[in-house]
């Protein structure tokens, strides 16, 4: 009866949904917006998993692996990258005191591309990678559009 009673809080533990451990989320802004792009850049789906998620905390923690998987692939070939700056931000969100905004530019092999991000405060008092904005990213597999501009 007794070793009964000890695997009861085992087994209950060991059946527990698919919430992993993650390191802290970066306490700014600029630290979060450097490790995610650097992962990025790296293809580190890991780390990309660590630092994108909500209010809750970071999408590796409650996500089913398989789909955070498979959404940060997507992710990852819309922003890859070979360098970025900022363009702008952090900026406030009107709608949301938790949430600032970047405008950053992704500098790919053949043009450049700004890209909205959106970053949001976690409850445990870190930033995340909140909104990547794929909507904003033009197609990853085609050439770059040329600039919106006056020509000759």
């Amino acid at each position: 009866m007794r070793r009964f009673a000890l695997l009861v809080p085992l087994l209950a533990l060991a059946c527990g949904g698919t919430q992993r451990p993650a390191p802290p989320a970066p306490q700014t802004i600029t630290a979060t917006l450097g490790q995610f792009l650097d992962a990025v850049k790296d293809n580190n789906l890991e780390r990309m998993g660590q630092l994108w998620g909500t209010t809750r905390g970071p999408a590796v923690t409650y996500m089913k692996p398989e789909e955070l998987r498979m959404r940060l692939t997507v992710i990852q070939k819309y922003l890859d990258h070979v360098g970025y700056r900022v363009i702008e931000g952090p900026l406030a969100s009107p709608g949301n005191a938790n949430i600032r905004s970047y405008r950053i530019e992704l500098q790919r092999q053949n043009c450049n591309h700004v890209q909205p991000l959106d970053f949001i405060h976690t409850r445990s008092g870190g930033w995340l990678v909140y909104d990547v904005h794929l909507e904003s990213s033009g197609n990853p597999a085609a050439p770059c559009q040329p600039s919106a501009g006056t020509g000759p």
